[in-house]
């Protein structure tokens, strides 16, 4: 049985290590202009700082420390956080999303990730707001996210500014219970693998469940 609880503290996807991880992904954003990263990723640039753009909020990489911290507030990022926007800076290339969704199962080894990642994102949605799409949908506007003219409820939230996450909800009825999907732009893997989408498909998902709370 599904048990919303376990979402506060999330089985991710497993990395040999994440601080390696991490380091390694700055290592390759070392070489390259910050200014220029920032551009091409749609982010800013300030000081001595590159700052990104998550949902509705920011987060600030100081390249002096190599510290990540979200804004407003200016906590420490989680290091899958950090892993997952250094990823997105060291892919972005300026392109922009294409409009065309994917299911997460489509994209390279997705079907390997596929039971969990459902489990924790179109089974947590339907539990949350299948009876409550509306629910949904104020959620999303909290986070800055476009609401979808499709289904019962759905919102585009941008992840981050290149990578948008659509979440959709099909209320149920007598005859069919409610139904859920996760889906990414069809550019998705040119920033992330599929282990990197599974984190951000269940996290934004997490959110939203967050924002439905007030």
């Amino acid at each position: 049985m599904l048990n919303i609880k376990d979402l506060s503290s999330p089985e991710l996807p497993k990395q040999d290590n994440y601080e390696q991880a991490l380091r390694l992904a700055l290592e390759v954003f070392s070489r390259r202009d910050p200014g220029r990263v920032a551009e091409l990723a749609a982010a800013r640039f300030v000081g001595r700082r590159v700052i990104l753009p998550h949902l509705d909020r920011e987060i600030a990489l100081d390249l002096d420390s190599q510290q990540f911290a979200v804004l407003p507030g200016g906590q420490e990022a989680p290091v899958w956080l950090a892993i997952l926007a250094m990823h997105y800076l060291n892919a972005a290339d300026g392109g922009q999303p294409r409009g065309k969704l994917k299911h997460f199962r489509e994209f390279k080894e997705g079907q390997f990730y596929e039971p969990a990642f459902n489990r924790r994102t179109k089974e947590i949605l339907v539990a949350v707001f299948g009876d409550n799409p509306e629910g949904m949908i104020e959620a999303g506007e909290r986070l800055k996210g476009k609401i979808v003219q499709t289904g019962d409820a759905a919102v585009e939230l941008a992840y981050f500014p290149c990578v948008p996450i659509t979440c959709i909800l099909w209320k149920g009825d007598e005859e069919f219970p409610a139904e859920a999907s996760v889906l990414f732009d069809e550019t998705a893997d040119r920033f992330f693998s599929a282990e990197d989408m599974a984190v951000a498909g269940q996290m934004a998902v997490l959110e939203l469940l967050k924002a439905s709370r007030g």
